[in-house]
């Protein structure tokens, strides 16, 4: 595991990006390849959410602010 800093905490666990997820980045950052994104699985609060932040790899801080997934539906 690698340190997220944009979730600041010591280890966490990401993934991947699934298909949807892509495609609804992509649409919002206007960009045409998101294959290099990640999401953070971080558990908040009682555990039964995760943080899913995304990071473009292990880039220190992709985007100015942190830029949050929305929970799958």
């Amino acid at each position: 595991m690698r340190s997220c800093s944009t979730c600041r905490s010591l280890e966490e666990e990401h993934r991947f990006l699934e298909p949807r997820e892509a495609a609804s980045l992509k649409k919002h950052l206007n960009v045409k390849n998101v294959d290099e994104f990640m999401v953070c699985l971080a558990p908040l609060g009682d555990g039964t959410k995760q943080c899913r932040n995304v990071r473009k790899y292990y880039v220190e801080k992709p985007f100015r602010e942190p830029l949050r997934l929305p929970e799958p539906e």
